[in-house]
């Protein structure tokens, strides 16, 4: 397991080292955590604390550079930075989660924040925005809401929002004879784009991916379409025969060759820029919003003339199809310098210069003054432009806050794509795979 730590490099630690790993210590400031729900975070801004993310050596370096400007903005603090990949980050986040050795500032996703707060591992920070620690002033409240859990208090402050798009290959579609479809456009035309498309594509290429077994796109079609996607209990809010009419939507496509067969779909490099839509194969596909600009770089290196660019996700009668996936900082329980993280949190999120140095590395910046910033900044690339202007469309549309239930990432993820696997390659009617999957996701949902 890889750990990053400034000015130290990488080191290899074993499990008995991260055992260790504490949430350093802060000289017993005022506003300490471990003592029920209402700590506010005030106190002096002292003493040391331990920071934790994940990410590779460029989100690294920024993230430090961030670190040694809250330093410098606060004298007498010691900040330490702790990464890892994705993956790795999330085990070593687990064992010190069960030894109560939490890092005093914990980057998290939506779709994991509640495995912590089912454990009551967190604290809130709504008293830390009350006692004016913690600015929201300048975060639009649906992108603060997405760092809410079940009950309805804020467990991490979303500093970056990362969405879903679709990305579209401008080139293939004129090529097709296709226009972009239109604002507000719904999943019944997008169903259309992609067949009128498939008839004129040029050989070698398709619509689109076979994308049935995608949660993004379920999750964008749920919400469109005024399906629930986790009820109050954390188990799935949709029926058997919600998960039926969207499986036969894929599988109507599939059958007629406007997706990719199983086969290849089964076979395809993981990654938004190693896949068949950054290498051309693909008129469109659902991409993360901030993968314009690699997938952009991956065909201009490829010298074939090739043009994307990236749209909202199909709307419906309920609204938009998008939902916001934030990344933020949250505190522990454990924490015994609570101040001091809540003023770095704080710092993180809403500091311009900051803000500039870490340029939405980790999903577009959510402080909206942070945001203009970057926009307004000459050297900004176009494509990055684009998906920074495009969140900007979203969020005015207000997207609906989903909360992600205790096991989520565990449980629905791998067996939503598993069990269209069993649908696509012929082992299971689409009924029986909904079937199974339901009975299997509830099982683990909520606990």
């Amino acid at each position: 397991m890889k750990w990053t730590r400034r000015g130290l490099g990488a080191l290899a630690l074993g499990t008995s080292a991260l055992l260790l790993a504490g949430c350093s210590g802060g000289g017993g400031n005022a506003g300490g955590g471990g003592g029920g729900d209402a700590v506010d975070g005030t106190g002096e801004v002292t003493g040391a604390i331990e920071i934790a993310w994940w990410g590779g050596d460029a989100r690294n370096e920024k993230t430090n550079a961030v670190i040694d400007m809250f330093e410098e903005a606060n004298e007498g603090v010691t900040a330490n930075g702790q990464s890892a990949d994705f993956q790795g980050y999330f085990d070593r986040l687990n064992v010190q989660a069960a030894s109560k050795s939490l890092p005093c500032a914990v980057q998290l996703q939506g779709r994991q924040v509640n495995d912590y707060t089912s454990r009551d591992l967190l604290l809130p920070l709504d008293p830390m925005i009350e006692a004016g620690v913690i600015d929201v002033s300048d975060i639009p409240e649906a992108v603060v809401d997405t760092g809410r859990g079940p009950d309805g208090n804020l467990y991490f402050l979303p500093y970056g929002a990362a969405y879903d798009a679709v990305g579209v290959n401008t080139t293939l579609a004129q090529q097709a004879g296709v226009e972009l479809p239109a604002e507000g456009y719904d999943w019944d035309d997008f169903v259309t784009f992609l067949e009128d498309a498939a008839e004129n594509l040029p050989e070698g290429t398709r619509a689109i991916d076979s994308n049935g077994g995608r949660p993004n796109f379920f999750i964008g079609w749920t919400q469109a379409n005024g399906k629930t996607l986790f009820d109050e209990d954390g188990k799935l809010g949709f029926t058997e025969d919600d998960l039926v009419e969207y499986w036969t939507m894929w599988e109507d496509l599939r059958a007629a060759g406007v997706t990719e067969t199983a086969e290849r779909t089964a076979e395809e490099p993981s990654g938004p820029d190693q896949g068949y839509f950054a290498n051309g194969q693909l008129m469109t596909d659902t991409i993360p919003g901030n993968a314009l600009t690699p997938v952009t770089a991956v065909l201009d290196g490829k010298g074939q003339g090739h043009e994307v660019t990236t749209i909202p996700y199909p709307s419906g009668a309920e609204g938009s199809g998008n939902a916001l996936y934030p990344s933020g900082f949250a505190i522990p329980r454990s924490c015994d310098n609570v101040p001091t993280a809540a003023a770095f949190v704080n710092f993180f999120t809403n500091d311009l210069d900051a803000g500039l140095v870490f340029a939405s590395d980790n999903g577009a910046a959510t402080n909206t003054k942070v945001l203009e910033a970057q926009l307004a900044d000459p050297a900004l690339s176009e494509t990055k432009k684009h998906e920074l202007e495009l969140f900007q469309r979203i969020v005015e549309n207000d997207p609906p806050s989903i909360v992600f239930p205790p096991g989520y990432q565990a449980t629905f993820e791998a067996a939503f794509r598993q069990a269209y696997e069993q649908v696509a390659f012929g082992r299971q009617s689409v009924e029986e795979a909904a079937a199974s999957f339901i009975a299997e996701a509830n099982a683990g949902l909520g606990s």
